[in-house]
């Protein structure tokens, strides 16, 4: 999966393959064009002569979405400055509705905006300066000042709570779902480590393998099979290069299982078939899938969110909040597991 991913994300196409027309040659569009070539971020553009052929292009799917801006850029832009409405806008043509479509249409918003406050700034400054009848020679300066003033650097820089180095700017957005996915599978597997105990149960192996102490007996037995699914998400994490810190990475890591285990073991307590462990896991990972911040993050029901274990190693591995969070979720889990292991001696 990272392999597979990391060979995606560093296609060409990026995120999106998103076909531009725009055909006029005056300063707004001349200056869009450049801007969207010279600084594509995660998408790839294409620029058109021809919006018709444009249009082909996005039903063929050659395009995942097309952008199709008037003749007169500069007139567009200019009534969107005087009347905060223009008749002839800018048209985005797509096939289907989605997630990278609203990220596309936030990116074509902030590039056209500078272009808007440039004219909002002519504006200004026309009416407040010279009573709104500047020459050309003061609309050049007024223009020539607002392009010469630069600002260096960033304004912003995001960091994470419990870190001090800032996040990275260059995240790739396919990656970002990684490290959940190798939660749920982890989950998936000590689910599945349930119906490999009551299969060797049911085999008489625990007759041979006889402790005074079966609770520790069972926690090895899982821990033994979730090792090396373990060192492989390790391995993930480092090669698709949404590794962090290899203390924190470690302590999320070894938690996460210990919940997992337990969880997996109490379901086992419970429902004590492999059918039933088959018809509960499509549920649990579905349910984890949505309540944990894998593909997207609800603010709502916080409480909710707390009973699956991939919420809290997701949220640990840059909040040592989560840390201690994850641990006290494994004792609650681990108590829970021996009340039920003994109501279920003493029932038998």
């Amino acid at each position: 999966m990272a392999i597979m991913l990391r060979s995606m994300s560093s296609a060409e196409a990026g995120l999106l393959t998103i076909g531009v027309y725009a055909a006029g040659d005056d300063y707004s569009s001349t200056w869009l064009k450049n801007n969207l070539m010279e600084n594509p971020g995660s998408l790839r553009f294409v620029m058109y002569d021809s919006k018709d052929q444009l249009i082909k292009d996005v039903e063929r799917q050659q395009l995942q979405e097309g952008w199709i801006c008037p003749e007169n850029l500069d007139k567009t832009i200019s009534d969107m400055a005087d009347k905060s409405n223009t008749s002839d806008k800018i048209q985005i043509v797509i096939r289907e509705s989605g997630l990278t479509h609203m990220l596309a249409r936030e990116v074509i918003c902030s590039r056209v905006y500078p272009l808007i406050a440039r004219q909002m700034a002519l504006n200004y400054v026309s009416k407040n300066v010279y009573d709104s009848n500047p020459t050309k020679e003061q609309i050049d300066h007024i223009l020539d000042t607002y392009d010469n003033y630069g600002i260096n650097g960033n304004l912003f820089e995001m960091g994470y709570l419990d870190e001090d180095s800032p996040v990275e700017e260059d995240t790739n957005y396919l990656m970002m779902p990684f490290r959940g996915i190798l939660a749920l599978w982890l989950l998936l597997l000590a689910v599945a480590a349930s119906m490999y105990y009551l299969e060797d149960e049911k085999n008489g192996l625990f007759i041979w393998w006889k402790t005074s102490f079966p609770l520790i007996r069972d926690l090895l037995y899982y821990f033994v099979i979730m090792l090396i699914p373990t060192i492989m998400v390790m391995i993930g994490l480092v090669y698709s290069e949404v590794f962090t810190s290899f203390g924190r990475e470690v302590i999320g890591i070894i938690l996460y299982d210990f919940a997992v285990i337990l969880l997996a073991m109490i379901l086992r307590e419970i429902l004590s078939s492999i059918k039933g462990l088959g018809i509960i896991m499509p549920v649990l990972i579905m349910a984890c899938a949505i309540l944990s911040p894998v593909f997207i993050d609800f603010k709502e029901g916080r409480q909710l969110q707390k009973i699956c274990p991939s919420f809290h190693y997701l949220y640990c591995i840059h909040d040592e909040y989560y840390v201690k969070s994850i641990l006290l979720y494994g004792i609650i889990l681990l108590i829970t597991e021996y009340v039920v292991y003994i109501v279920k001696c003493k029932s038998s």
